[in-house]
């Protein structure tokens, strides 16, 4: 219980800093400040689709920078026709030298294998995968239909479009948040699990965890969610003093 207690308030205290740029927070580099500006709201939900689901086991700040100019450098990369038409040489080689992936011939298969869906089940269009779903859990299995997008990469990908293009959905706060080694590591830290070890199992406690948290807290689990990857990333917090001070509890 009395973890339930300082997690509800740890939960306020790490929105609160992140909404009023609280010291580590100030810098926004979240998956949300990467998308693209003065493009399209499809050509925009194309970038996130292509790129989130390759933000695993890599350098997210890395992998966002590098996909940022890749569109620079071929504006109409992010697009299922261009990435079909292109030989398995080529695709290799852009994905290497932008995207660096951890897994360049998988990120391909999987590029390949998500555009053809993409365009027969979805009109070219990342978008409809909200328009055709009634419920955010309906969109998040409508999501994990496509190869490669996991527990962690689609609830991301889920939480990504629904902060930039607001779709209404009423049960969103019953969608659980995904969870990375930051979100493993701070729930540890603060004495929540009995390890920071990245298994199912723990993985799984941890996201009913801060789910909880969030509805005791009453804030939205997506920006509780945004907060605690800086948190993590560019907190790198070694303690617990060291999380509470970050988010102004210290």
């Amino acid at each position: 219980m009395q973890n339930n207690i300082v997690a509800e308030k740890f939960v306020k205290a790490a929105v609160k800093s992140f909404e009023e740029d609280f010291g580590i927070f100030a810098n926004k580099v979240n998956v949300e400040n990467w998308v693209p500006k003065n493009k399209s709201d499809k050509e925009r939900s194309l970038f996130l689709f292509y790129v989130v689901q390759l933000d695993y086991a890599t350098k997210s700040q890395k992998l966002y920078a590098g996909a940022t100019q890749l569109l620079k450098d071929a504006p109409n990369f992010f697009n299922p026709n261009i990435i079909l038409s292109l030989t398995d040489e080529k695709l290799l080689n852009i994905c290497i030298k932008y995207l660096k992936p951890r897994y360049p011939n998988e990120a391909c298969r999987r590029y390949k294998i998500n555009s053809k869906k993409l365009l027969e089940e979805y009109n070219e269009n990342p978008l409809e995968i909200l328009n055709k779903s009634e419920t955010a859990k309906e969109a998040l299995k409508r999501t994990l239909e496509f190869r490669g997008y996991g527990n962690k990469t689609g609830n991301l990908f889920l939480r990504v479009l629904i902060s930039v293009f607001n779709p209404v959905f009423k049960d969103i706060q019953n969608i659980l948040p995904p969870v990375d080694i930051h979100d493993v590591r701070i729930a540890y830290l603060l004495g929540f699990t009995e390890t920071d070890e990245m298994s199912e199992r723990n993985i799984n406690t941890v996201k009913q965890i801060w789910g909880d948290a969030c509805k005791k807290a009453k804030v939205n689990w997506i920006t509780f969610d945004r907060a605690l990857w800086l948190l993590g990333s560019q907190g790198k917090p070694k303690t617990k003093e060291d999380v509470l001070k970050l988010v102004g509890l210290g």
